[in-house]
């Protein structure tokens, strides 16, 4: 299930214009206080979280994976929420790695004390995890809807299309390519950091 790119764009748009608005915690889930005031918009989140940027942007120099994307990722995930669980799953953290998943990082990328409710850890995390399926399943990186289901449903299960079952999972991957574009038009628009 694909958009045009006409309907990718009015999502976007939309999607903008409510980060513009600047809400308090617009999208995302307040539970625990330590997300950032304003999750829909880059330059807010970058503004409140300085070291985020840098985090993220080290982790796409090292993957080559842009940073919208894996903000878009972990947006979805968690709403940068540090301490997030579903409770259902081992998933925790800002990137929801499971304990399985988290161990095969750890050990392949040699971080090795990595924790997922340290944020450069996370970004790290997503940008490693883009590239496993880059490798394996042959997705550009720009590909955030067909990344967030892989991220999602596991190489194997993406490349078996277990998604195409799943409407939550597919309006989900729908989000995270609606503000991955938003992202990546607000970065554009973000003041430079000051040296």
């Amino acid at each position: 299930m694909r958009f045009s790119p006409f309907a990718r764009m009015a999502g976007i748009a939309i999607l903008s214009l409510l980060a513009a608005c600047g809400g308090r915690n617009e999208g995302s889930v307040a539970q625990r206080g330590d997300a950032p005031t304003n999750t829909l918009n880059i330059c807010a989140i970058f503004a409140e979280r300085p070291h985020w940027r840098s985090d993220v942007e080290t982790a796409s120099l090292r993957y080559g994976t842009p940073v919208p994307v894996m903000m878009g990722i972990m947006w979805r995930e968690s709403r940068f929420q540090q301490h997030a669980s579903p409770g259902t799953t081992s998933a925790y953290g800002y990137a929801q790695a499971i304990d399985a998943t988290w161990d095969w990082y750890k050990e392949s990328s040699g971080n090795r004390n990595a924790r997922r409710d340290n944020f450069a850890d996370a970004a790290d995390f997503v940008g490693w995890y883009m590239t496993q399926t880059g490798r394996q399943n042959g997705l550009d990186f720009t590909d955030s809807f067909a990344h967030y289901l892989a991220y999602h449903e596991g190489h194997r299960g993406f490349a078996q299309g277990t998604y195409w079952q799943k409407e939550f999972l597919l309006n989900a991957a729908s989000q995270v390519q609606m503000m991955s574009g938003a992202y990546a038009l607000q970065l554009n628009a973000c003041p430079s950091r000051t040296a």
